[in-house]
């Protein structure tokens, strides 16, 4: 309710109400027409119906709920809160996914002899290696905070059965503290993937032009016939060759860059169209490149015999020369072999140990840390108790005197026991029944102490009462 008021069906406040509806398609579909109600959807007649609601008898409010769906409402809420711990696996699982697929596209590359840039494979062993266990770490430990700060809550919500009414708020209050945390949580895992995710982005852009190259390769590898020796480099569309220097007729193509030459393939022939290289460059003739022209940029390739002056856009005139000195020091700047290649790029991610250590947690919270079924609390005869003073001697006084020694000392008691009381049902080593039935017999017996203090200091003259 609204206003918190606790009440029986019984007592409840009623509101009836009379409304048209569709024995088949329901009350949404009803529309009046000259004829009546009528249900648009079927066409049949509306019937008539009544609708019976529940009223606050304090505040007057429909929003009525029975106790029992308060309890799973409120008990639902506490589990899915705490499921939400396992947000770190998933985040690391959609990661472990991205470094499947990457890990997949490198192997690829290197069986396809595409091995270029061994830093590659170094930034992927640190990654598996050492990156993904740091944050694997982090993050259990961030939860494992997190199931601690909320010990002594979760204890009170192991068994919903026992709930009052008067619990409901606290409980409210108690799950709304924990999804508080939760978010923290959840953006804090956020951020630590995110910085693996710029890792693997950075890995992801070197590749790209690897796998471009080798799809050019793989698509024409018929035509280029590249020898034992000679190794793939680069590939790079859209490179213009005047028709006078090729003598074919064609003026444009793709330049392939190896480890011994450079080959531009194009079509020739005007019915019928056929790819070949239509100019091939051994790599060791070349002694000079440069650009020159203005508004027509042009890239000059001067070897021993002729000049080549190829044109292309400015990035793709950028693109050749940085290509053509990669395949001159290839060695320098590719793998030996690919042994150590696969081994990298088969090692897999553990993000196992993660998910079961979130997994214990999630359990810790929803099952007692007991064997039994049900929480062992302590008898009656085991909660604490006052403590018993013996009796008063050598006041030196009155026997008025000495009673209100023992009932001072007997109230001192009795509030320090019902403060340890207090303490030990905060921790939830007290069930609610056994500390609402104990907290009273206390309070009723301070009540009467305290009662019969008054009374003695009442009868005894202000001079007489002795001071502590």
């Amino acid at each position: 309710m609204d206003c918190g008021y606790v009440f029986c069906l019984k007592c409840a406040r009623q509101r009836v109400s009379e409304f048209s509806t569709c024995s088949r398609c329901g009350p949404g579909s009803v529309e009046e027409t000259e004829k009546g109600a009528v249900c648009r959807e079927c066409g049949e007649p509306a019937q008539p119906a009544t609708r019976r609601e529940y009223l606050c008898v304090n505040c007057g409010s429909d929003a009525v709920a029975p106790i029992q769906n308060m309890r799973q409402n409120l008990v639902s809420r506490f589990r899915t809160t705490y499921y939400k711990l396992r947000v770190g696996h998933e985040l690391l699982t959609g990661l472990n996914t991205r470094l499947r697929t990457l890990r997949w596209h490198v192997r690829e590359l290197r069986t396809s002899g595409f091995l270029h840039n061994p830093e590659i494979e170094k930034q992927l062993l640190e990654f598996i290696t050492k990156m993904i266990p740091a944050v694997t770490e982090r993050i259990l430990f961030r939860a494992q905070k997190l199931v601690e700060r909320h010990r002594a809550s979760k204890a009170r919500f192991l068994h919903p059965e026992r709930w009052t009414v008067e619990e409901f708020p606290l409980l409210a209050g108690l799950i709304e503290g924990i999804q508080e945390d939760m978010e923290d949580y959840e953006r804090y895992c956020k951020e630590l993937v995110k910085e693996l995710e710029s890792v693997l982005v950075a890995i992801e852009e070197e590749l790209l032009p690897l796998r471009r190259w080798q799809e050019l390769f793989s698509q024409y590898a018929e035509h280029l016939d590249l020898g034992e020796r000679e190794k793939a480099v680069a590939a790079i569309p859209h490179v213009s060759l005047s028709k006078t220097e090729t003598g074919k007729g064609v003026s444009q193509g793709t330049l392939f860059v190896t480890t011994k030459r450079l080959l531009l393939l194009g079509q020739t022939g005007l019915i019928k169209r056929a790819t070949s290289v239509i100019r091939s460059v051994p790599l060791l003739t070349i002694t000079d490149m440069k650009e020159e022209g203005r508004l027509r940029r042009r890239l000059l390739i001067t070897t021993d015999d002729e000049v080549l002056r190829l044109r292309g856009s400015a990035e793709t005139l950028q693109e050749i020369p940085q290509t053509i000195e990669l395949a001159r020091n290839f060695g320098e700047h590719s793998l030996v072999t690919v042994k150590g290649s696969m081994r990298v790029t088969s090692m897999k991610a553990d993000i196992m140990t993660l998910r079961d250590g979130l997994d214990g947690l999630i359990d810790q919270v929803f099952i007692p840390t007991v064997p039994s079924t049900l929480p062992t609390y302590p008898t009656p005869a085991q909660l604490p108790q006052p403590v018993s003073y013996p009796p008063a001697r050598g006041t030196g006084g009155p026997p008025s005197q000495s009673r209100l020694l023992q009932l001072r000392q007997q109230k001192f008691s009795l509030q320090a026991t019902m403060k340890l009381l207090k303490r030990q049902f905060d921790e939830g080593k007290i069930s609610n029944e056994s500390f609402f039935k104990q907290y009273r017999s206390l309070n009723r017996d301070l009540y009467l102490v305290e009662t019969r203090i008054s009374e003695i200091t009442g009868e005894l003259p202000a001079t007489d009462e002795p001071s502590y």
